[in-house]
């Protein structure tokens, strides 16, 4: 559990006793991201706080009214800069864009607005979101905020919020004591470590406390990795689930909108917010979200809140409740904290595809003291063999999601020429590469130099790697064989879910089901990126720690990482079939502790 970060239960409590109000709340958290953000680089943009106050006056005098709209209401959130937002210029944190200014709310934004929230900012992200550790950015890299907040208490948030102390000061100093002690004595330069990409400001926006939840995209790991790293939960519902409409993309056929929060109470409760399941005005076409995927609508199972403790709070649903033998039941609980029947009658698979040698002996040992405490909720847990998800079809399946990936980015980005779509590089900027226009027409050397000035290292080499890919001479060989590999590592999950084929510890026999699987989110800790030791990983080495999440993506399956301990940077993920975001957040629930 994280002792110094605020839940969205915590928060209903404290606005519906007026112990804070939202008020006091937004100005906590607006004036630490503007304060910090020198030192963390977590913001691309903040709202200015005169600008949102009003907002959170009137969410103040609805809690004052038991009149709450939502679980969110009044409740400062962040946005990744690659989603579109009222007012802020949409970036992607790429040069291309950085003319890009829009005037309308996404979908998903239009919702969370309508449910009460506050957007306070977006955050700094890997461009296009393309990177692993969160340095690939036109706005500078962001670094993990995680290591300097260990000794700031729950407690003292609370008090400083009700005094309108921003700790910013105090926080400062702590962070300058702890750059110091690990200074390197040399060179005197701090080490600071990777937060993850590409949500790497999402994750580490909810790490500080600077937003409660932050909304990202994660096409191949971008929202489970950062959350591993910074210590927070990171949800990648099934692919659709969540509205696509005014993200910048990627690869369309893997981007997935997703959520970070400080607890799977947190992200169950914004996702039923967020998911595309339409309302009868919707339905009857009356509705304003007509940019939806509807297909999520049908056979969805249950909402995700059903499976979440219930919150004394001014909300009132029916999907919180619980019938009062159940919640007699759940105060049964584990010498540790973890109940022992929260997860009675659940099997959980442990796939052996996934333990890779270079799995770190870390990662390793937290992920046996994961399975320990599942057990210990009453889960029935056994290891998937090899011959049911093959440990050579997932070591494929990365080479296969680059192949996908850079394709369909060469593809979509291939708009961003500076007369169509993307800020144009011209005029005196042109004049200095003079030689390089006697090779072309001029039209042709305009694009080049748009598009060479406009893309950062990362993103061009994805887009020649993708154009390659896509020629007549390699699609068969390359394009091809990574949509086979994609269609067996989905098979394989999907056999394995539906008949098991497991064996050993928890009670499931070889033609039982499978609810959830759990996996480690990455395979091993942050790297330094900053620092004498710190050494500058080419894209072969940022790509291995992927090896954990893109089969999950390939699949299209929902998934979350959890920590595993408080301010560990070792994540546990746990993925199940298709729209089985209440199994997954219900098993995150109970080995979170939160």
């Amino acid at each position: 559990m994280s002792r110094n970060r605020l839940t969205l239960p915590i928060i209903q409590q404290l606005f519906t006793s007026q112990t804070i109000t939202p008020n006091q709340l937004l100005t906590f958290c607006h004036q630490l991201a503007s304060q910090t953000n020198d030192t963390f680089n977590i913001f691309s943009q903040l709202t200015p706080l005169d600008q949102l106050l009003q907002h959170a006056q009137e969410s103040t005098q609805r809690y004052a009214q038991n009149t709450p709209k939502s679980m969110i209401d009044g409740v400062p959130i962040s946005i990744k800069a690659n989603i579109a937002v009222k007012g802020f210029p949409l970036t992607a944190n790429s040069n291309i864009l950085q003319d890009n200014s829009l005037g309308y709310d996404c979908v998903l934004c239009k919702k969370l607005k309508q449910a009460g929230a506050i957007i306070v900012g977006t955050t700094n992200m890997d461009e296009f979101g393309m990177g692993s550790l969160g340095t690939h950015s036109n706005n500078g890299f962001t670094v993990n905020p995680l290591p300097f907040l260990q000794d700031i208490s729950y407690g003292d948030y609370i008090q400083r919020i009700q005094q309108g102390n921003v700790p910013c000061m105090d926080m400062n100093m702590n962070m300058n004591m702890h750059m110091h002690m690990n200074m390197d004595e040399q060179d005197q330069h701090p080490i600071l470590l990777s937060p993850g990409g590409s949500s790497s400001g999402s994750a580490a926006s909810v790490s500080m406390g600077s937003s409660i939840i932050s909304i990202g995209t994660d096409t191949g790991g971008s929202i489970r990795l950062p959350a591993a790293w910074c210590g927070v939960v990171g949800l990648k519902p099934t692919y659709g689930a969540i509205s696509r409409d005014g993200v910048v993309s990627y690869a369309s056929s893997l981007d997935t909108v997703g959520i970070l929060g400080p607890s799977a109470a947190c992200v169950g409760y914004t996702l039923d917010i967020l998911r595309n399941v339409k309302s009868p005005s919707e339905m009857a076409g009356h509705g304003e979200d007509d940019n939806d995927n509807d297909w999520y609508h049908d056979q969805v199972k249950d909402s995700t809140a059903c499976f979440i403790d219930p919150v004394s709070s001014g909300v009132h649903t029916h999907k919180y409740e619980k019938e009062e033998e159940e919640e007699e039941e759940e105060e049964k609980e584990c010498k540790d904290g973890h109940r022992h029947d929260t997860l009675k009658g659940m099997n959980i698979g442990i796939p052996a595809a996934f333990s890779v040698d270079g799995c770190s002996s870390q990662v390793r040992d937290a992920w046996e003291r994961s399975v320990d405490r599942l057990i210990q909720c009453g889960a029935n847990v056994s290891v998937v063999s090899q011959e049911c998800i093959s440990p050579q079809v997932v070591k494929l399946s990365l080479p296969a999601y680059y192949v996908i990936s850079c394709a369909e980015a060469s593809s979509n980005l291939a708009r961003y020429d500076g007369l169509r779509y993307g800020t144009s590089f011209v005029a005196s900027q042109q004049r200095q590469h003079q030689h390089q226009q006697q090779q072309y027409q001029q039209r042709e050397a305009q694009f080049a130099y748009t598009r060479s000035m406009g893309f950062g290292r990362e993103v061009q080499r994805r887009i020649l790697a993708g154009t390659a890919v896509l020629s007549s001479d390699r699609f068969h060989t390359h394009y091809e064989g990574a949509t086979n590999i994609r269609a067996v590592m989905t098979k394989q999950f999907q056999n394995a879910f539906e008949h098991g084929g497991g064996s050993g510890g928890g009670g499931i026999g070889e033609e039982g089901s499978i609810d959830v699987m759990l996996i480690p989110t990455a395979l091993s800790g942050p790297p330094m990126i900053g620092g004498k030791d710190a050494k500058p990983l080419d894209s072969t080495e940022a790509f291995q720690n992927d090896v954990m999440t893109v089969p999950i993506s390939l699949a299209g399956l929902p998934s979350i990482s959890v920590p595993v301990d408080s301010f560990s940077m070792v994540g546990m993920q746990i993925f199940g079939p298709r729209k089985s975001e209440g199994q997954i957040l219900r098993v995150a629930q109970a080995l979170h502790g939160v």
